[in-house]
């Protein structure tokens, strides 16, 4: 009997190499994961090093059950038939890691040649034998003849000679900084495992800071495919041997990793930590090499955006929950800018971005804690004002007045670009500048004190034209007080329209008017290649509108209707005369059996509806449409508020406009 073998893999060697081009990591990961899935309690990474100082030889050694001589050839030899693929468990209620029979191929991207020397227990003796392969010739292993020992350990250990590189895991902290993301949950899992690194032992538990995890319910596939999130933060005595760890593995539902998401994760402050994304989804996507494309699948996307903004989320708590006595000490100072506790949503979201950049500047500014605590207070005071007004105001502050490097600028506005708190504040800024405005502007046209004294077209009309969200969503001023010649002219533009305006627009009488306000938009829901113009005259507070008014944006809308070079079946027009309220006559007008309440004409040809509208509709409208937020932001606007913030905003527009008299004590009597 010959004292080796050879046999063949039955693959071809091209998808053997293949195998072989993954990371040195990974490589070093699966020979401990193949000792893992074999019950081993103990597995041992050692390096020999050569007389010139290098490392010749890896040597992972485990005292797992070993492999049965006669199956040793029909595992090495058929690629995919793994004695796994049929278990869920080892002997010892393990999880199992790989179930495809292809890790053993990985060693070879470490080095040139492979010995396994195999260890086993048969019922009467202890055996071992030796299998042995080579880089060049992949699909071919020689395995020796078995033969007793009187050694009763048993197990695996995998010699790896003629090293491809002078690896970065060569040296084992970095061996170890590369392994323990890969197995920490398995380690956490079963805490009988020892991994040895050149004689120094993986000790997770004593690295792990905390950890965490979450249910992604958002990201769930179906009930038989949930997905979760699980946080590991290391502390100091991992993380600081080099730079802080910030990584995410897409895992099987176990928790085992599969591949790592390539892009880098900013916006979680100093903390070292590695996310595990776990679902038997990302299993099957593995599968079938999706993974690496975790950008281009939709469903894989999303849930990657889910949980990279979970994390995010997650270390803005853990960034605010280390540094709560540093918290406290700016309140002892008192140079912290908030007093009391927060008295809405949006002042709590608003501390909290001001507590996360303070807490920044603190750690990353040598000087700045050392600062007196006027200069302090004084900072402080500058940052709330931006996070209140602008979130985007940030940069300047950062750059301008606190000189913060560059470097940490960028890292902060990652920071900041995506929190969800910073979304919080700016929209609840505009729904209360919104909210503001709608009150001042209510004000100023039915109060009999303001009324009066408001100018049509030096006052209301430069206020409202700034404002043109009033008339509906996504509309832009495209006409101000221009005449109907500019109208099409900016219609001919908008439309692409090689129209050459050598005469002026003239209404039915043959005069040209001005237009207060032409809007523009796309009309939505899939026709972007369509036009919405919105003709707007507005009239001061104290005319009600009726038969001239009516006659006026009617001339207007003929004049377009008649003048072909308006035509083209993809605009739609719509024409408004609008003012505080309407007389009998433009009442009638307006509640045409055939119409909507407000339409007084319409037509196909051109696309034309014109309409009578009154403020107290406008004003009504808006409110509704903000009034959700409104509700959950728990906003009061009051009258004064309103009216302070439109003459602020608007104070070129509003002089003059003064407060009504006080009522005199015999009409407060009266009203008694």
């Amino acid at each position: 009997m010959s004292d080796q073998k050879k046999f063949k893999v039955q693959v071809k060697s091209d998808h053997l190499e293949k195998l072989t081009s993954s990371s040195p990591e990974s490589a070093l990961a699966e020979m401990i994961w193949n000792a893992i899935d074999a019950d081993a309690k103990r597995v041992e990474i050692t390096y020999k090093e050569s007389d010139l100082g290098l490392i010749e030889e890896i040597k992972i050694s485990d005292d797992g059950t070993g492999i049965p001589y006669e199956e040793a050839e029909h595992l090495f030899s058929s690629l995919g038939g793994s004695w796994k693929l049929t278990k869920l468990k080892t002997e010892q209620g393990r999880f199992l890691h790989g179930r495809d029979g292809k890790g053993r191929f990985k060693a070879f991207k470490l080095g040139q040649r492979v010995h396994w020397d195999v260890t086993y227990h048969t019922s009467t003796e202890t055996r071992s034998y030796t299998i042995s392969g080579r880089k060049q010739s992949l699909d071919e292993f020689t395995i020796t003849a078995e033969k007793p020992v009187k050694d009763t350990g048993h197990g695996v250990t995998v010699r790896i000679q003629d090293l491809e590189s002078q690896f970065a895991i060569l040296d084992k902290n970095k061996a170890i900084e590369s392994l323990l993301p890969l197995l920490a949950l398995h380690l956490s899992r079963y805490p009988q495992i020892e991994v040895f690194i050149d004689g120094e032992k993986i000790d997770h538990e004593k690295m792990i800071m905390n950890r965490t995890n979450y249910s992604l319910d958002d990201a769930t596939i179906d009930k038989s495919m949930t997905v979760e999130l699980e946080i590991i933060e290391w502390n100091d005595s991992f993380s600081s041997k080099t730079r802080p760890q910030r990584e995410l593995w897409f895992c099987d539902a176990k928790g085992f990793p599969l591949e790592k998401y390539q892009r880098q994760i900013r916006g979680t402050g100093e903390f070292g930590f590695t996310a595990y994304l776990k679902s038997e989804f990302l299993e099957v996507q593995h599968s079938h090499g999706l993974l690496v494309l975790s950008e281009m699948e939709p469903t894989l996307s999303v849930i990657t955006d889910i949980a990279l903004k979970l994390i995010k989320d997650h270390f803005r708590g853990r960034l605010l929950e280390s540094n709560r006595d540093q918290l406290e000490e700016w309140k002892a100072e008192n140079v912290y800018p908030y007093e009391g506790d927060p008295q809405s949503t949006v002042e709590e979201a608003e501390r909290q971005v001001f507590d996360i950049v303070a807490l920044n500047l603190n750690h990353n500014l040598a000087d700045f804690g050392k600062a007196d605590a006027t200069t302090k207070k004084f900072q402080f005071r500058m940052l709330r004002q931006a996070v209140e007004r602008s979130p985007g105001e940030l940069q300047a502050i950062l750059n301008e007045v606190l000189n913060l490097p560059k470097d940490k600028q960028d890292e902060l506005a990652e920071l900041l670009k995506d929190v969800s708190l910073v979304g919080i504040i700016s929209a609840s800024k505009l729904v209360s500048d919104r909210l503001k405005f709608l009150t001042g502007l209510e004000q100023i046209l039915f109060d009999d004190g303001y009324k009066k004294h408001l100018k049509e077209r030096s006052q209301l009309h430069r206020i409202v034209a700034q404002n043109t969200w009033l008339f509906g969503p996504e509309f832009t001023l495209s006409v101000d007080d221009e005449s109907l010649t500019a109208v099409l002219r900016k219609h001919a533009k908008q439309q692409g329209l090689d129209v050459i305006v050598d005469h002026p627009v003239k209404r039915l009488d043959d005069t040209t008017g001005i237009v207060d306000l032409m809007l523009s938009r796309s009309i939505p829901r899939n026709h972007s290649d369509e036009l919405e113009h919105l003709i707007v005259e507005l009239k001061a507070p104290k005319i009600k509108v009726g038969s001239p008014e009516i006659q006026q944006i009617e001339s207007y809308a003929f004049a377009v209707a008649k003048d072909e070079r308006f035509g083209g079946q993809k605009t739609r027009w719509h024409f408004w005369v609008m003012s505080n309220s309407v007389n009998d006559y433009a009442e009638m007008k307006r509640t045409q059996v055939n119409y909507d309440y407000g339409i007084i004409h319409k037509s196909t040809s051109p696309d034309m509806v014109i309409w009578v509208k009154t403020w107290s509709q406008i004003l009504q409208e808006n409110k509704h449409r903000l009034q959700f937020v409104k509700q959950k932001l728990d906003y009061n606007i009051r009258a004064e508020d309103g009216l302070a913030y439109l003459k602020k905003t608007y104070a070129e527009y509003t002089k003059g406009l003064n407060p009504p008299p006080p009522a005199s004590e015999e009409t407060q009597n009266e009203g008694d």
